[in-house]
């Protein structure tokens, strides 16, 4: 009677309404389908509302479907314990349509914007995911391999985008390598923009200063990339905070001979 009562208001509110007989038939529906909303009673055949609910608890379903209990206003303890296991709510039996109207109502709207607060962590998720491919695609995929040297590298961001780098090329003329390791502050896709930016600079100013020297190498031209690069940001991005992402590059060279 209680079943058919329930039914009957919610779907004169408008909802579209699925009955379930019993604790094990009704995990065996959600297991099944999709619901909004759980109205579940604490006493049931074969399975009661506490084992309802701490299964959803185990398997993970009451972090997105909410379960409002329905109890006799004498079964408050009751209620109190079904809200410690993970109940969203509660409503008192005899039923009152107004109040079952208010909080059916509010539930539905906490879980709509739920879900569309994991749909927008999903996706930026998947974008952050994104970059953290493109960024890998910014480190070398071989390193130089001189005669005499091996050169290795590992590359392990705190989140999925940083701004650590390494890169590892031959100078202008092959005979030398430029090697280097710098740290844009700050973590996330500002430091990983900026991460990007750098390492571009880097070897474009890198590559044009030793091609106009024919390529010899001295420690002023390794330096002149380091600041011609250091200069750009600075000017360029002033005004976005670039100068608080300034990275701070170690360069060594070695020798293929």
């Amino acid at each position: 009677m209680n079943r058919d009562l329930l039914s009957r208001r919610l779907q004169q509110q408008g909802h579209t309404v699925t009955r379930a007989e019993n604790g094990r038939r009704a995990l065996e529906m959600i297991a099944a389908e999709e619901f909004d909303l759980v109205l579940l009673d604490i006493m049931m055949p074969e399975l009661d509302g506490y084992g309802v609910l701490e299964q959803l608890r185990a398997d993970g379903t009451l972090d997105r479907l909410p379960v409002i209990m329905i109890s006799a206003v004498t079964e408050i303890e009751s209620v109190v314990r079904c809200i410690e296991i993970g109940a969203t709510d509660y409503l008192p039996k005899p039923f009152n349509t107004v109040l079952l109207r208010a909080r059916v109502g509010a539930t539905l709207e906490k879980k709509r914007l739920r879900d569309k607060e994991r749909l927008w962590a999903k996706s930026m998720e998947r974008e952050l995911e994104i970059g953290r491919e493109i960024q890998q695609s910014f480190l070398p995929e071989e390193l130089p391999r001189p005669a005499g040297w091996e050169i290795a590298a590992a590359f392990q961001p705190a989140r999925q985008v940083a701004g650590d780098f390494y890169d590892a090329f031959p100078l202008a003329g092959g005979s030398r390598i430029g090697l280097v390791v710098a740290d844009v502050c700050d973590k996330g896709v500002g430091a990983a923009l900026f991460m990007a930016l750098f390492r571009s600079l880097l070897r474009a100013f890198t590559e044009r200063t030793f091609a106009e020297a024919g390529g010899a190498a001295d420690e002023s031209r390794l330096l002149s990339s380091v600041v011609s690069t250091n200069d750009y940001i600075a000017r360029t991005h002033g005004r976005t905070r670039a100068i608080d992402f300034i990275a701070s590059p170690i360069w060594l060279t070695c020798s293929t001979s």
